[in-house]
């Protein structure tokens, strides 16, 4: 094998963007922070601007948790455009994908910590959304957007499979 061959070989996949550890580091600050921002969001979409509107029908139970699921939906969404923000001020590499796998990854975040007391869930939304901002940071790095994809949609599929739990 010429040394072409192996040059050709070795950048075929397009090789890793480098991810410094600084790097690392500011991106799960940045996930804390994103986390508390949804979280604080999510309770002041519902405790103050949804608990106002009326819900028919339905009974007390059935209008809390629909309250409560829009408020975490619209928080989740808030807190997605806050990271991506986030992210492309820092210059992470995909951050779009960052942001939309952490996104399906945490979607249910509201209903694990809904029995948990304030501070309790504060710390779970900031610990978790630091943690797979790290993560998908860590693993949209390969050049070749296919490889990327091999690699991020097993891991967002296993943590909604181990969730589901």
């Amino acid at each position: 094998m010429t040394d072409d061959n192996v040059n050709n070989s070795s950048s075929r996949w397009g090789g890793v963007i480098e991810l410094q550890p600084q790097q690392l580091i500011q991106v799960a600050v940045l996930g804390f922070v994103v986390g508390v921002v949804m979280w604080l969001v999510m309770v002041l979409m519902r405790d103050v601007l949804l608990s106002a509107i009326p819900c028919g029908e339905a009974s007390k139970e059935t209008c809390a948790q629909m309250t409560s699921d829009t408020s975490a939906i619209i928080a989740s969404l808030f807190a997605s455009v806050v990271g991506l923000l986030g992210l492309v001020k820092m210059e992470v590499y995909r951050p779009i994908l960052v942001v939309i796998a952490s996104l399906i990854c945490l979607w249910s975040i509201a209903t694990w910590t809904s029995e948990m007391i304030w501070f309790e869930a504060i710390a779970w939304y900031g610990i978790l959304y630091a943690v797979f901002y790290s993560l998908f940071s860590w693993l949209v790095r390969p050049r070749s957007l296919i490889i990327v994809f091999l690699i991020t949609i097993p891991a967002v599929v296993l943590v909604r499979l181990v969730t589901m739990l």
